[in-house]
């Protein structure tokens, strides 16, 4: 039976806590499954309940939160401009000027 990705990466994590390589290996597995929170909760808990490993684990979360923040940006979806507003503004005006043209054209001509 095969575990959790993230479970056998937190396994890695907890076996040589001081490789960086382990942590960053982690975090790209829970981006890549798109479960960052739970990285935050693994690393929230070992900060909470090994002292040795509450400096590390509270810089990680730091990581985290930042790595959560940028991809929050890159979802942000940009403001509409006016610009496609203001030129359906135009065509629409346009468009009403002719019809009221050609009606009076019709009444004129009738």
């Amino acid at each position: 039976m095969s575990l959790d990705p993230i479970d056998e990466a937190w396994a890695r994590v907890e076996a040589d806590w001081d490789s960086e390589e382990a942590h960053r290996r982690f975090v790209a597995v829970c981006v890549a499954l798109d479960r960052l929170p739970e990285a935050g909760k693994r690393y929230r808990h070992a900060r909470e309940t090994d002292p040795a490993r509450s400096e590390g684990a509270a810089r990680h979360i730091e990581t985290l939160i930042t790595l959560a923040t940028q991809r929050l940006q890159d979802t942000r979806v940009a403001p509409a401009t006016s610009n496609h507003k203001r030129t359906l503004t135009w065509v629409a005006f346009t468009m009403m000027l002719l019809l009221m043209g050609a009606g009076a054209w019709l009444l004129i001509r009738g």
